[in-house]
């Protein structure tokens, strides 16, 4: 049955989703169901990523099938290539069987090399958090806003001073820092997004997300990097990309990297992206990853919320319950609310894309906006860690497990027990 019969909203939305990223991204985009809407996870349809042990067996076992094979940058617009520490490669599987899919050859490789799954994968993409049982974007389009005020609001204190944190994410907007509106935003720098009237499709998601963390600690030093400057990718980016946005995202030292942005994977497995960011250069740092557990409604590990060295955060209700949009389990270590929260957000004309609003135009003349999903939950967390590390002089990690040994259990009637965080008890 085609999607565009499906009468399930959702499901339509999930469509009209991977269209525009399929649209953004000429092609590179590919699915691992016949459906749009019922997809797991997103790749490029002709490139595999290899750890640097398993380099030899997978060109060996590439020669033994006779299949063509060339490696390739990991991201050709990066002159740097990661050059202190090559672990990670990428290769194009040109001229396969008709109908054949990178996964169908993943098998192939897996059985004659006898790789353990998970060394080889595809190369994903990464979304800013995806939302409702297989779509890739934030739980909802931004809204309008009568309200001339951030929720939650600005800490009228000095919290998070002398602490840095990076927002990855898809890039900022300058004329927030100076925008009377939003003054708690003075300060914040980043990768310039570009936006102009009409807005684009995430435009200012990064921005919504550096403006709570402000609120939260407002005297915290926050650069915004970008993944999506000038729509690029159109809200997405391939993990090998993402290679070169982590290493710069840790040139600027920060103590708490925010990231409203991730991934399912072929069989779940972690993301060889993440887990070699962390080995690498993580691991040693005084910093902690922060990010979002996605909004899938799922129990399904989203990455790299779902590693244990990250803090995974889901969002809540005002009632303090579970949104209906949020991830549960493995990707949610804690919850906080995510759900119609307000912030800065570019002016100008925005025209819905997504199933119901389809074509509906909103109008943004405050200099705010109202988001829900776990991608605005994400910066509360990340700031209650800037404004401890700040008020204790902790380290990063230290202040990471001050903050989570708040979290009080609750039993939610949908998911069961979980940690919640009140940013009202801080």
């Amino acid at each position: 049955m085609s999607d565009f019969k499906i009468g399930d909203d959702q499901r339509r939305r999930a469509t009209d989703q991977l269209e525009k990223l399929r649209e953004a991204n000429e092609g590179r985009l590919a699915w691992d169901t016949e459906a749009p809407a019922d997809f797991t996870y997103l790749y490029d349809p002709d490139h595999v990523l290899v750890l640097a042990d398993d380099r030899a067996d997978l060109e060996g076992a590439l020669r033994r099938l006779d299949r063509a094979f060339e490696r390739v940058p990991l991201d050709p617009d990066d002159d740097g290539q990661d050059g202190e520490d090559e672990t990670l490669f990428r290769y194009l599987l040109p001229d396969r069987r008709e109908g054949e899919s990178i996964g169908d050859v993943i098998d192939e490789l897996e059985a004659d090399a006898g790789l353990a799954r998970g060394r080889i994968t595809p190369d994903h993409w990464i979304h800013i958090a995806p939302t409702g049982k297989g779509t890739a974007c934030p739980a909802t389009e931004p809204e309008e806003t009568g309200l001339c005020e951030p929720w939650p609001p600005v800490y009228d204190d000095s919290r998070g001073k002398g602490v840095q944190v990076v927002v990855v994410d898809t890039g900022w907007h300058p004329p927030a820092a100076t925008n009377p509106a939003t003054p708690w935003l003075e300060g914040v720098d980043g990768d310039d997004e570009n936006n102009a009237s009409p807005l684009r499709e995430y435009a200012g998601h990064g921005t919504h997300i550096a403006g709570v963390v402000r609120c939260l600690a407002p005297a915290t030093s926050v650069f915004v990097e970008g993944f999506a400057v000038n729509g690029i990718g159109g809200g997405g980016i391939l993990e090998s990309q993402m290679v070169r946005q982590l290493r710069e995202a840790m040139a600027h030292k920060p103590q708490v990297i925010s990231m409203s942005a991730g991934l399912r994977t072929r069989h779940d497995l972690p993301s060889l992206v993440f887990q070699r960011f962390h080995d690498h250069h993580l691991k040693d740092a005084d910093c902690v990853l922060v990010a979002a557990a996605g909004n899938d409604t799922s129990p399904a590990p989203f990455w790299p919320a779902a590693f244990d060295w990250a803090v995974g955060v889901g969002a809540l209700d005002r009632d303090l319950r579970v949104s209906d949009f949020s991830n549960y389990g493995v990707s949610a270590d804690v919850y906080t609310v995510g759900r119609n929260i307000v912030n800065a957000f570019p002016d100008g004309e925005y025209v819905c894309f997504e199933t119901p609003h389809k074509g509906d135009v909103r109008e943004f003349k405050t200099g705010l906006a109202r988001w829900s999903g776990t991608s605005f939950s994400t910066p509360i967390v990340a700031g209650l860690i800037a404004a401890e590390i700040s008020a204790s002089g902790a380290d990063a990690r230290t202040a990471r497990d001050t903050v989570l040994a708040r979290a009080v259990y609750r039993s939610d009637p949908t998911v069961g027990p979980i940690k919640v965080l009140d940013w009202n008890d801080f």
